[in-house]
């Protein structure tokens, strides 16, 4: 019987142990991911920030191989590798066309890394607990960038302080984490402590002006609202009185259009988008380039007829022509149609939770760029991805069938 007693107290305690490695291997692939400073594209050159990233990052794969390596291998799919790779390395080759190797091959190879961390994650823990985790992450360094953020805030939209994160870069970390509240919610986990920790997110999504983030945010989760198979009396009371007094306060304060204007720049950002997308359809100046692209590295790119000489592409698909070229672009639509094809097939708690990401991931994509680069769009939508594959499927069961079923 002491024994046995010993035993379990060392098994609780490997299990703390992992659940902990796990958390902060979770952390550093996030933290590696976004931006430690506002406005700064990566031209090629190493300096401290860029060597303490790519730190970070690989700590983050190192921590995630000794997981891997100490649990059972779990069954994932490797199709959704192959899109990866197909486009990573067609864009390689249009980076050494193009003159771009040196910047767009540390971007590939940073892009990899992560990658690399998210399968050795989902191979080592239960697909759900990975995903929470990569939103866990996601939500404390929103926390901690945006209450640093608020001391620097004039009146204007909120960015982060500490990292120091573009206000769309923020909004995108806050839905994330907005999303999977939102979907253990769905599941019959409410608590006071999941909806205040939404209210906090969704308010720092507000703060950032982030109209695309919030208007996709918002249709995910009602996409995993209607796929509720029997919603329960409280759930469905509540969402209809929060409804009602956003709507109320939304139409009687003037908070909406007001957020809609943003300043009063109306559809001005939406014009200045337009501009580059225009310039990036006619950049390529050879048919390698039209093919290929010139490398990850072009993130911005010059524009005429205008009183400024270049601009950002801020789209992940204009990026794609730029980046990869039409090869790339065509990868990415057909790998973007297959993941939600895939997604609608997964077992009911994940299908609610692949849902509602990809349509917030997907959509904000269109005005948002970083689905196909090193960022933490492309680390949630790489693991929906890897997990939503015909041969990751029976593993999402078993794990289901596992697990208590949801109340939802």
């Amino acid at each position: 019987m002491t024994g046995t007693l010993v035993e379990g107290r060392v098994d609780a305690r490997a299990q703390r142990l992992r659940d902990a490695s796990l958390r902060l291997s979770a952390l550093l692939v996030v933290l590696g991911a976004v931006d430690w400073r506002r406005g700064a594209y990566f031209s090629g050159a190493l300096d401290p920030v860029v060597v303490a990233k790519a730190a970070v990052s690989f700590g983050g794969l190192v921590v995630a191989y000794a997981l891997a390596r100490s649990a059972g291998r779990r069954r994932l799919g490797t199709l959704s590798l192959w899109f990866l790779g197909t486009l990573l390395g067609g864009s390689t080759y249009g980076a050494l066309a193009a003159g771009t190797l040196a910047s767009s091959g540390v971007i590939v190879v940073r892009v990899t890394v992560l990658a690399a961390t998210v399968v050795l994650l989902l191979r080592a823990a239960p697909a759900l607990v990975v995903l929470r985790d990569l939103a866990w992450a996601c939500g404390a360094l929103t926390t901690v960038s945006s209450l640093t953020g608020l001391l620097e805030i004039r009146g204007g939209r909120l960015a982060g302080g500490l990292p120091a994160m573009a206000p769309n870069a923020l909004a995108l970390l806050a839905g994330i984490a907005v999303a999977v509240l939102a979907w253990r919610t769905v599941m019959g986990e409410a608590s006071w402590g999941i909806t205040l920790g939404a209210t906090y997110f969704l308010a720092v999504l507000w703060m950032t002006g982030s109209r695309t983030a919030l208007a996709m945010l918002v249709l995910g989760i009602l996409l995993m609202v209607v796929q509720i198979r029997r919603p329960r009396v409280g759930l469905v009371v509540g969402a209809l009185v929060a409804g009602a007094v956003g709507v109320l306060f939304a139409v009687g304060t003037g908070a909406l259009t007001g957020f809609a204007e943003r300043g009063g720049d109306g559809t001005s950002t939406l014009d200045s988008r337009f501009i580059a997308w225009r310039a990036a359809a006619t950049l390529a100046t050879s048919t390698w380039q039209t093919v290929l692209g010139s490398g990850l590295s072009m993130k911005i790119i010059p524009v005429t007829g205008q009183y400024w000489k270049d601009q950002p592409l801020d789209s992940s698909w204009a990026s794609l022509l730029v980046q990869a070229g039409l090869l790339g672009l065509l990868v990415a639509v057909v790998w973007v149609a297959w993941v939600a094809r895939s997604a609608l097939r997964a077992p009911y708690p994940h299908r609610v939770l692949f849902v509602g990401l990809w349509v917030f991931l997907v959509g904000r994509s269109l005005l948002e760029s970083g689905l196909f680069d090193a960022s933490p769009a492309f680390l949630l939508f790489l693991a929906v991805s890897l997990l939503a594959e015909g041969a990751s499927r029976e593993r999402l069961r078993d794990e289901a069938a596992s697990t208590p079923a949801p109340r939802g």
